[in-house]
C-alpha cells in the first residue's frame, strides 16, 4: 500500500497529533541534556557512527528520550540505557530489515556476546564491538546478573526481525495477530530492564512477576505502534508491507485513511489496556515495594516515550526545520 505522497505525509502529521493528545510527556530527567551531549561521542568512539555522519542519531535525541523515560533514575543508569538504545537503533537501521545482513549477524550469536562477552572468531565489525562495550559498561555498573535477561530480550528481538523477512520478500503482510506478537519484540524495547540497576528495584537475579513482564511487553508494543504510525510515510514509499497500517488494510480490506484510523484506534486501545493493568498492579497487595517500583518504571517508560514523538516524525520524514505539526492548523 503506497498511497498519494501528500496523503501519506498528512496522515503522518495526523498521527503526531493523535499521539501527542494520547500521551502528553511527563517530567524530564535533570541530566538528560548532558546524557545527550555525551552520546554522540560514545557512538563515534564505538564505531556505530562515523565522524561527521551522525545526523540520524542527532534527530532521534536518544539521550533526551532515555531521560524522559527514566526521570528519577540515577544518571549513570540513564546514560547506559541511552547507549544500549543507540546500539539497538543502529542495528535496526543497518541490519534488521536486510535479510542477508540479518542472517550474517545471526551466525555471530549476538545474545551470547551480550551475556558472556565471548566474541565470535575472526574480525568483528562495529556492531559486535559496540555491543561488547555495552556489556562491559553493564558489568562495571554491577549488572552482571542482569545480562541473561537482556540477552533473552535481544534474542527475541533478533528472532522477530528474522520472521519479517519472508513477509518483505513476498510483499504480503502477516495476519494482525502474528504481527502484534512479533511487534512487541521488534520494537527493541528490552533496554528498559536496565532500570533494574536503579536503587529500590527487585534484585537483578530474581524473577519478576509474570504480570510485570507482561506489562513491559505491552509498553514495547505501544511504542512500536506509535513508531508504525509515524514511520508509515517512509515505509509506504519503500513498499514495505510490515507496518500495522498495511497489515490492517490487508486483513480487513480497508483503504489507506480507514486503515490509518484503525491503527490509531488500536494504539489507543492498547494504551487504555496498559493504563488499566498498570494501575491494577500498583494496587496489588501481593507485590512488594521493589516490584511496584518496577511497575512504576514501566509506566514512566510509556509516559516518557511521548518525548520521542516529534523527533521521530522529523527522522522518518527527513523534515527540514519548519513549523512543527502542533503549530499547524488543526484539521
Amino acid at each position: 500500500m503506497s498511497g498519494d505522497p501528500d496523503t501519506v505525509r498528512e496522515l503522518s502529521v495526523r498521527a503526531f497529533r493523535h499521539l501527542a493528545r494520547l500521551t502528553p510527556p511527563g517530567a524530564p530527567h535533570p541530566e538528560a541534556a548532558e546524557v545527550e551531549d555525551r552520546l554522540t561521542g560514545w557512538a563515534v568512539a564505538t564505531g556505530l557512527y562515523e565522524p561527521g555522519r551522525t545526523e540520524a542519531l542527532a534527530r532521534r535525541r536518544i539521550g533526551h528520550l532515555a531521560g524522559w523515560c527514566m526521570p528519577d533514575a540515577p544518571t549513570p543508569v540513564v546514560r547506559l540505557t541511552a547507549q544500549y538504545l543507540t546500539w539497538v537503533f543502529a542495528f535496526d537501521d543497518t541490519v534488521a530489515e536486510d535479510q542477508e545482513q540479518l542472517e550474517r549477524h545471526a551466525a555471530l550469536d549476538l545474545p551470547r556476546v551480550l551475556e558472556t562477552g565471548t566474541l565470535p572468531p575472526g574480525r568483528c565489525g562495529a556492531l559486535v564491538l559496540a555491543l561488547a562495550a555495552v556489556r562491559r559498561d553493564i558489568v562495571d555498573a554491577g549488572g552482571t546478573a542482569l545480562l541473561p535477561r537482556l540477552a533473552h530480550g535481544l534474542r527475541q528481538y533478533l528472532a522477530s526481525c528474522a520472521s519479517e523477512g519472508p513477509w518483505r520478500a513476498g510483499g504480503t503482510p502477516p495476519t494482525l495477530a502474528r504481527y502484534l506478537d512479533d511487534r512487541a519484540h521488534t520494537s527493541g524495547g528490552h533496554p528498559l530492564y536496565l532500570h533494574l540497576l536503579a536503587p529500590g528495584m527487585p534484585p537483578l537475579g530474581e524473577p519478576l512477576p509474570s504480570a510485570a513482564v507482561g506489562l513491559a511487553e505491552q509498553a514495547f508494543l505501544i511504542g512500536a505502534l506509535a513508531n508504525d504510525l509515524l514511520g508509515f510515510a517512509v515505509e509506504a514509499r519503500q513498499g514495505d508491507p510490515v507496518n500495522v497500517i498495511t497489515v490492517l488494510a490487508h486483513e480487513f480490506d480497508l483503504d489507506l485513511p480507514e486503515a490509518h484510523r484503525a491503527a490509531g484506534v488500536l494504539h489507543a486501545a492498547q494504551k487504555h489496556r496498559f493504563d488499566t493493568d498498570h494501575d491494577r498492579l500498583l494496587a496489588d497487595v501481593s507485590l512488594g515495594d521493589p516490584q511496584r517500583a518496577f511497575v512504576r518504571a514501566v509506566g514512566g517508560w510509556v509516559a516518557g516515550s511521548a518525548a520521542a514523538i516529534e523527533p521521530y516524525l522529523r527522522h522518518f520524514l527527513s523534515l527540514e526545520p519548519e513549523p512543527t505539526p502542533n503549530q499547524r492548523s488543526t484539521p
